[in-house]
Parts: structure tokens; sequence; C-alpha cells
């Protein structure tokens, strides 16, 4: 009987879980960002109050990157946010609270940076949150302006 048992007990355990929450959360995944080109967060971004780039625009341009990279390149106007603090949160509430689109961009294709910030930035449901596609480097590549160094060079 002891095996019959354990079998009750991993059934319930198993119950309590799921019936807790436990056995499966929901959390941000890659199907939920919106990326974005260059050219269609310009869109997005010329379609708020303000110019493209003013500091009264409502668009907001995060980049989650250390403030080192921030320093040597980024889109001008944008809010630097680091996402390797325990402080991205709360500032980001403080800084983003009533502006969109959120667009967020770190330095290239695939950036884990920038997709973890933009799926921190949907779960606390501040705007509507943007990838920039291809990050800085493809902003730079399509002839934008970057305020800072070579995009290409940052971090080396």
């Amino acid at each position: 009987m002891p095996n019959l048992n354990l079998s009750r007990l991993f059934l319930l355990t198993l119950l309590f879980g799921f019936s807790t929450g436990l056995g499966c959360s929901q959390k941000t995944s890659d199907r939920d960002l919106q990326p974005v080109s260059p050219s269609e967060a310009i869109d997005l971004a010329s379609k708020g109050e303000g110019g493209l780039f003013s500091k009264t625009s409502k668009v907001a341009w995060v980049d989650p990157r250390s403030p080192k990279l921030y320093d040597e390149a980024h889109i001008p106007n944008s809010i630097n946010i680091y996402f390797g603090t325990g402080e991205f949160e709360d500032m980001a509430t403080l800084e983003l609270k009533g502006r969109g689109p959120i667009i967020v961009y770190g330095t290239d294709y695939q950036d884990v940076l920038a997709n973890a910030a933009s799926k921190r930035l949907i779960e606390l449901k501040i705007g509507d949150v943007y990838t920039l596609r291809g990050g800085l480097l493809q902003w730079a590549k399509d002839g934008n302006e970057v305020a800072g160094s070579d995009p290409g060079s940052v971090g080396k």
C-alpha cells in the first residue's frame, strides 16, 4: 500500500499546485512583443503630440542599456532606464507614465536586454510597447540620427 499512498500524495500535490496557480504562470513571452522597423517606429512616433524627438513629445524612446553604453551612443532624446538595476520598474513607472507609444531599443538584432525590458514594460501595463527591430545599429544604418559615436563601435 505505500506505493498507493505516494501516488495519491503526488496527485494531490499536482492538483493543489494547479488550483493555486503554481502549475502554470502567465508570463510575457516573445509572442507578446511588437517588433517595429526604424521606419515603422518613426511613423508611430510622428503620430504623437509634439515633434518626433521633441522633449514635449508623448512618444518615449527607451534605452535599457547601461549608462556607459547610452553615453557612447543613443537615439536623440531617448530615456536611459537601465534594465540591469532593481529600480527599473520604479523608474519606468515614473518616467513613462502618460507617455506612448513606448519604443524600446537595444544595440542590435535580437537584443536580449531590449526584449526583456519590453516584456517587463508590457507586464507593468504602462502603455503600448514596441521593440525596435535591429536596435541602434539598424537605426543608424537606415540613416537616422544618433547622439554620440558610431553605434558599431559601442562597447568595443
